[in-house]
């Protein structure tokens, strides 16, 4: 079934207005508006062509859509190989992390221990400095003031003189 193109009767209408006559008018009306229906291509004639048209977009489609799948299901192998290697290498970190923190910690106490000891030498070198400094002072003063209680022998076989000093007691005969 063709479609109607134009309208014949309208055309031919407008052909009588300008002067033709009825027949011709409506002859040419008739054969003009078969031959546009054998050639103009209508809605349906369009819809019909594209169909198959149509029909290799949705195929195309269907395609890239598997295909999109796939690398999809490829990326996400991918990415979950990234995450484990990541969370591997995450696993090592903290592995160094604690190995530093007890190695922080074995610092930490040594420090402890040394500062102790560095303590207790700073203390006995200033006891020693303290004894050396008051020793020199009493050898510095008091030789001025006491006088010798023995004197050394100078040979031998001489008899030593004792002198003892006059507020010192004598001791008991044995």
């Amino acid at each position: 079934m063709n479609a109607t193109v134009i309208d014949t009767l309208r055309f031919a209408d407008r052909l009588k207005a300008a002067g033709f006559e009825a027949p011709h008018a409506e002859g040419l009306a008739r054969a003009l508006g078969s031959e546009l229906a054998e050639r103009i291509v209508t809605k349906s004639d369009l819809d019909g062509a594209l169909r198959p048209i149509y029909a290799r977009f949705d195929a195309i489609d269907a395609s890239f859509d598997a295909m999109a799948g796939s690398t999809d299901a490829r990326f996400d192998a991918m990415a979950g190989n990234t995450d484990a290697r990541f969370d591997a290498v995450d696993a090592r970190f903290d592995a160094a992390d604690a190995r530093f923190d007890a190695l922080d910690e074995k610092i930490d106490s040594v420090h402890r221990e040394l500062s102790g000891k560095f303590n207790i030498l700073l203390g006995v070198m200033a006891l020693g400095f303290t004894l050396l400094t008051g020793l020199g002072g009493y050898n510095a003063i008091s030789p001025h003031y006491a006088k010798p209680i023995m004197a050394v022998p100078e040979a031998q076989g001489q008899a030593s003189e004792l002198r003892v000093a006059p507020s010192s007691p004598l001791p008991a005969g044995d």
